[in-house]
């Protein structure tokens, strides 16, 4: 029987705030914190720094408001449980502007290649090397709560990658690097094998296994257990050196695809920035703009008939995505979150000019139903209920919710955004 509640002994962790200005309407948006209860948003003048007001959220992660133009301010978000209240986020400055000056389609893919696909990979590198470090720990300090630590740094290494599945195409594709980092479902009968075997559990060794022993899912079978609730005292010597050579292997394979990217390195993002003037993947900045899109229509595809449908159309709980660390419902929405990086240009506290101000500038109706579509995807999405494994069972009417909302935005970028950028 899976684990379905959670127990959180301390208040939970300060949530990142996300802010997407577009002319007068702000779309704010921030980390869904594990054992938070509510958000509050801190709102204070940019002028002199004095406090206009604290704002109860409830459990949302994210509201737009139209403020007045040319006003200015200072954003922060704190997530709070029964335990207390995290501290408020790093402020973000924000200024309101009449509207955003419709950007060219260079500057565009420019934005997209940087500010998007490195950035994001240059993140889930520097998560996954930090993974990497407190594995290492674990191993000599066997503790619960060395475990738990553990445990949250992979979920937060996962954010990165889910968010990363918006533009599969390029090193991660040619490489290899996508199977070898997140194939599922785990092959629990080899992987069992190989703990049962004298092979030695080095990195070289790990790094030739085939895709579905090694990754973030090997990975996360190890660290929580088939039921979600392995306890540090239930590792063995073997699952340790497994695990310590995996974590290593997939840092390894993080940090290549970053260096692929790289402007000082492989720098594949000058091949895809410079599309029509010099790049001989792209020889044209249409193909560089239907790339983006394709993209983005890959994982609302795979998101709702994949990762979302089969198993409830199977009724098969073993094809659900990070069912072990029960973070699959934040895998899903993160899928969608992809969708919104690649469409606003924006990751994490960077922002730049998106394909949204390119579509607002010529069909304002078509951006308004992709962000809105967006928005209503992830809400669905965050609606079914944990964990997802039990949900495709218990809860079919808020998972088929959540199908007929991404499919929605599925077609959406299929028709009118694809046939848009022809």
């Amino acid at each position: 029987m899976l684990l379905t509640s959670f127990a959180w002994a301390k208040p939970p962790a300060t949530p990142t705030l996300y802010i997407s200005p577009d002319g007068p309407q702000v779309h704010f948006y921030w980390d869904e914190v594990p054992g938070a209860e509510k958000y509050t948003i801190l709102v204070s003048s940019l002028a002199n720094g004095s406090s206009i007001g604290e704002f109860d959220m409830g459990n949302t992660n994210r509201i737009s408001v139209t403020l007045p133009i040319e006003s200015g301010y200072f954003v922060s978000v704190r997530a709070e449980n029964a335990d207390g209240p995290s501290a408020y986020s790093i402020p973000r400055r924000l200024v309101i502007s009449a509207d955003a000056s419709t950007p060219s389609l260079e500057q565009v893919i420019q934005n997209y290649a940087g500010n998007v696909i490195y950035n994001t990979y240059r993140d889930l590198a520097d998560r996954a090397e930090k993974l990497n470090t407190m594995v290492v720990k674990l191993r000599f300090e066997t503790s619960d709560d060395q475990l738990s630590a553990v445990q949250q740094q992979w979920r937060d290494t996962r954010r990165p990658w889910e968010q990363s599945e918006a533009f599969l195409f390029g090193p991660v594709d040619t490489e290899g690097l996508d199977p070898a980092m997140d194939s599922w479902p785990v092959n629990s009968t080899d992987l069992q094998n190989v703990l049962d075997s004298d092979t030695a559990l080095t990195v070289e060794t790990v790094s030739a296994f085939s895709d579905d022993l090694k990754g973030f899912h090997v990975i996360e079978f190890l660290l929580f257990g088939a039921d979600g609730n392995k306890a540090s005292a239930e590792f063995t010597e073997r699952e340790l050196l497994y695990l310590g050579a995996a974590t290593s292997v997939l840092a390894n394979d993080t940090q290549r695809l970053a260096q692929s990217w790289n402007p000082n390195d492989g720098n594949f993002l000058a091949e895809f920035a410079q599309a029509g003037v010099g790049s001989t993947t792209y020889t044209s900045q249409t193909a560089a703009l239907q790339e983006m899109i394709n993209g983005m229509i890959g994982i609302a595809g795979e998101l709702g008939s994949v990762k979302l449908e089969d198993p409830i159309r199977l009724g098969d709980a073993t094809m659900v995505e990070s069912q072990f660390s029960f973070n699959s419902r934040a895998d899903f929405m993160d899928n969608v979150r992809a969708i919104r990086n690649v469409y606003t240009g924006n990751y994490l506290l960077s922002e730049g000019p998106g394909l949204n101000a390119l579509v607002k500038s010529v069909n304002p109706a078509l951006d308004e139903t992709i962000n809105s579509q967006i928005e209503a995807a992830i809400a669905a999405i965050d609606a079914i209920p944990q964990p997802f494994a039990e949900a495709i069972s218990t809860s079919t009417t808020e998972v088929q919710a959540a199908i007929d909302a991404v499919n929605m935005l599925l077609v959406t970028l299929s028709n009118q955004l694809s046939a848009l950028a022809q």
